[in-house]
């Protein structure tokens, strides 16, 4: 410790390493000004200079635990990979665990993914994995949530089936004999079975709005959008209606005398049904009504009956999915202008094949899709497109994560035969001809250090205000 401090203090002050700032500098030149570098570096250097303090600090103020602590050796060591989860709310009601941040330390492993169920609620599915000395005692729990429950209602429930779970772990620990089991019994209730009556018949609708404004004295933009919904779901059919009308507008003032306009309005209508015809196969049909005025399309009709099949069972869906399909379509299409192809109306048949994997499991998650379709008329008028995302664990507290598509676009048939302005181009109000598109992030983490994660300490934690509407 007191040879990192003294070696702070020599390299803070000592004109030789001082100098070797102008070197760092001009290896990346323009980034940063210099006396910027400078300062950042003593900071840097300086901080560590205090952490041995802090760290000798921090150490000898350390509570001693108690025998009932969670931080001992016969305390269950749980990670949870819920990005649903309240964490905060969790380790202030389950206080008997361990939270631990890495999966390799756990002892029970819980996998949480979700589905949206035909009520437009969520089905949560959990998935308890043994490790350790639990290896091979697995367990899966589901909990449903109503599209009208609040996020309190929610989080209890979330919190219930963690506690459900975990319960034949817990019992095989030295926290056993602590356990307190109890079931309120209303003695009022009939013990005949509920026979749910429903005057809905399973239907779902959904209408709402949206506006977003922004703006300042030389510029501003309205985005406004709307929703109307109507869904069925069944074990047996799946039934979607859904309309959809979208109106932005922005200013640009350049000059005093010179001030962009832009305006681009779409509107939608698409209905799905899908029959189960058992655990792996289904079909179905797609229908859809569009006007767009940045794919330059006044009316477009398109019809799509199509065929899917399921590897694995779609009732294993949560956490594994690998599916094809396969459709056939006939578009029928008006366009505002005339097309690069000196056309205004176009009746087209096509085809579509998707092929896409879906795995949630310890190890991280994985997404990838194949989807290719053409024109029967032109088979060079096609699209084809590869999707991907992964998160690994790679080893412990190391996850890397990718994601993005890449596209091979060969169908614009769309294209307005003038082309595009140059503000319609920088305002990306127009669809432009490109032979590709492409979109991808990356990134990495690593986490190292104390292996619990129990505390709640809310003070100075930054201000959040976040609404999610589900549409």
């Amino acid at each position: 410790m007191l040879l990192l401090q003294w070696f702070c203090i020599i390299t803070v002050t000592n004109p030789v390493v001082c100098s070797s700032y102008n070197k760092i500098a001009q290896i990346i030149p323009e980034i940063l000004p210099m006396h910027s570098i400078k300062s950042m570096l003593k900071w840097v250097l300086l901080v560590f200079f205090f952490i041995p303090f802090l760290s000798n600090a921090q150490y000898n103020n350390v509570p001693k635990p108690s025998a009932d602590s969670a931080h001992n050796n016969f305390a269950l060591k749980v990670f949870l990979d819920c990005s649903y989860c309240d964490m905060d709310y969790l380790r202030t009601e389950l206080t008997y665990i361990d939270y631990v941040r890495d999966r390799m330390e756990a002892q029970v492993d819980i996998v949480v993914s979700s589905l949206q169920t035909g009520s437009r609620g969520t089905e949560y599915t959990f998935v308890f994995i043994g490790q350790k000395e639990f290896r091979g005692q697995n367990d899966t729990l589901r909990y449903d949530v109503t599209s009208f429950a609040t996020d309190d209602v929610a989080r209890k429930g979330l919190v219930q089936t963690v506690k459900l779970g975990l319960i034949r772990y817990i019992a095989k620990t030295a926290y056993a004999s602590k356990m307190c089991i109890s079931c309120p019994i209303d003695t009022n209730k009939s013990t005949e079975p509920l026979q749910l009556k429903d005057k809905w018949r399973g239907w779902v609708f959904t209408c709402g709005g949206f506006g977003n404004f922004n703006g300042q004295q030389l510029t501003g933009t309205a985005n406004i959008n709307g929703i109307l919904q109507a869904t069925k779901v069944t074990e047996d059919w799946k039934i979607n209606v859904v309309g959809s009308i979208g109106y932005n507008y922005g200013y640009y003032t350049i000059t005093t005398d010179s001030t962009i306009k832009s305006v681009s309005r779409s509107s939608s209508l698409n209905t799905l049904y899908v029959k189960s015809m058992n655990e792996h196969f289904s079909w179905g049909i797609n229908t859809s009504i569009d006007n767009s005025t940045f794919n330059n399309i006044n009316l477009q009709e398109k019809v799509e009956p199509g065929i899917e099949y399921s590897i694995f069972p779609y009732s294993q869906a949560t956490h594994k999915l690998v599916r094809l399909l396969y459709s056939l379509y006939v578009e029928n299409s008006q366009y505002q202008d005339t097309t690069i192809y000196g056309k205004v109306h176009t009746l087209y048949l096509g085809q579509e094949l998707t092929a896409s994997i879906n795995y949630k499991e310890p190890w991280g998650s994985l997404f990838m899709s194949l989807d290719g379709t053409n024109y029967f008329y032109d088979f060079s008028k096609n699209n084809l497109t590869f999707s991907a995302g992964f998160s690994l664990n790679l080893f412990e507290g190391f996850t890397v994560a990718f994601g993005g598509y890449a596209s091979l676009v060969n169908n614009e048939i769309f294209l307005p035969a003038a082309g595009a302005t140059e503000a319609e181009i920088l305002l990306s109000t127009k669809a432009l001809p490109t032979p590709y598109q492409y979109s991808a992030f990356v990134g990495i983490k690593y986490s190292f250090g104390s292996i619990y994660n129990n505390i709640v300490n809310p003070r100075f934690s930054p201000n959040s205000y976040n609404v999610n509407f589900g549409f």
